[in-house]
């Protein structure tokens, strides 16, 4: 430790980001193999939604101790910095759990709107119904249609509710370790 140079908040807090990033590209694609490995067969969204977030808990523990390890390498901080460098990673955390819920709801939005729409078997379906059948069985028929599609939409929604929820208590639950980790390299 005595070789290191001490560097200020702002320098470490940029490696901690970047290396954070770098091993997030790296764990990510090794989370994606195994995560698709192991839920290929698992149609409970309660196993899926836990295995979600032991997988993501895991994998996110991996990730911010590769990176205060790479981060603290060749330089440290003092150890009064480390309660800045913390809030720094705590604001970090934050806006990437945040980001990451936008996107997850758009996507799903998305996607359900894509399945929704694109579905061509479906569309000629319907398209044959309205020639076949009066505009009051049809107009039941459109009710029914969108309060099953309005269920299944609050389902998935409330499924990626509680996985981000988790997954945001993952993220923040792993800063007091990270927090640990370092005061280990602080001088």
């Amino acid at each position: 430790m005595e070789n290191k140079e001490v560097v200020t908040v702002q320098k470490i807090t940029q490696r901690l980001i970047g290396y954070w990033f770098l091993w997030t590209i790296v764990l990510g694609i090794f989370y994606s193999i195994v995560f698709s490995l192991i839920t290929k067969n698992i149609d409970s969204m309660i196993s899926l939604a836990i295995i979600t977030i032991v997988l993501q808990g895991i994998t996110i523990f991996c990730i911010w101790m590769l990176s205060t390890t790479f981060a603290f390498k060749t330089d440290t901080i003092a150890r009064n910095d480390v309660p800045t460098v913390m809030k720094n990673m705590l604001i970090f955390t934050i806006i990437i759990c945040v980001i990451n819920a936008i996107y997850n709801f758009y996507t799903l939005n998305t996607k359900i709107e894509e399945s929704l729409n694109s579905n061509p078997i479906l569309k000629y379906q319907e398209d044959l119904m309205y020639e076949l059948y009066n505009s009051d069985v049809m107009e039941e028929y459109r009710k029914q249609k969108n309060a099953e599609i309005k269920e299944a939409k609050r389902e998935a929604y409330t499924y990626l509710a509680v996985i981000e929820i988790g997954l945001t208590a993952v993220y923040l639950g792993v800063l007091p370790l990270e927090k640990r980790e370092i005061l280990k390299h602080v001088s």
